[in-house]
């Protein structure tokens, strides 16, 4: 199987980077995961092969995930935006995440969408807060400095990879 791209890992790689992180951890902290994240590959659940379709629309609609600082005393809890762009279109979600756990497990939930045409916004929306054991996650595989990605598989079982801005 070939590399995705110079930099990035192979799925057998990631594959070995999750089974380490699931017995020792990751060895992410929160420092690392600060910054703008953009969206690259996606693998369905069970698949090794990359979702070409997912990945080439989340591209396309210039997906990213920023995780900010909430807090200076708490090193644990982020502002966390994900959004998507199209041209004159933006869809913006915004919320609060937080580590949990040796792996770690990054808990969010979404408080606000946002819609934009240009500078107009069209959409405003609020959102609860779900109890806890109903949030999206991402369990954190791997980050590297070197080829600035990060990799992590989500509550329904897929894996995603995102670049550093």
């Amino acid at each position: 199987m070939k590399r995705v791209t110079k930099d990035l890992p192979e799925i057998k790689e990631i594959t070995q980077l999750e089974k380490s992180s699931q017995k020792e951890g990751s060895g992410i902290v929160y420092e690392e995961l600060l910054g703008i994240w953009i969206f690259k590959y996606v693998w369905k659940k069970g698949s090794d092969e990359i979702d070409h379709i997912s990945s080439s629309i989340l591209q396309l609609f210039s997906a990213r995930l920023e995780l900010k600082k909430k807090d200076p005393e708490n090193n644990l809890n982020f502002e966390i935006r994900n959004s998507i762009n199209f041209g004159i279109l933006d869809i913006i979600f915004t919320g609060s995440a937080s580590l949990k756990g040796l792996r770690p497990i990054l808990l969010f939930y979404f408080t606000n969408c946002i819609v934009n045409i240009g500078n107009f916004p069209i959409l405003n929306k609020s959102f609860k807060k779900p109890k806890e054991r109903e949030m999206p996650f991402f369990s954190l595989i791997g980050i590297s400095k070197v080829g600035n990605w990060m990799c992590a598989r989500g509550r329904g079982g897929g894996l995603a990879i995102w670049i550093r801005s």
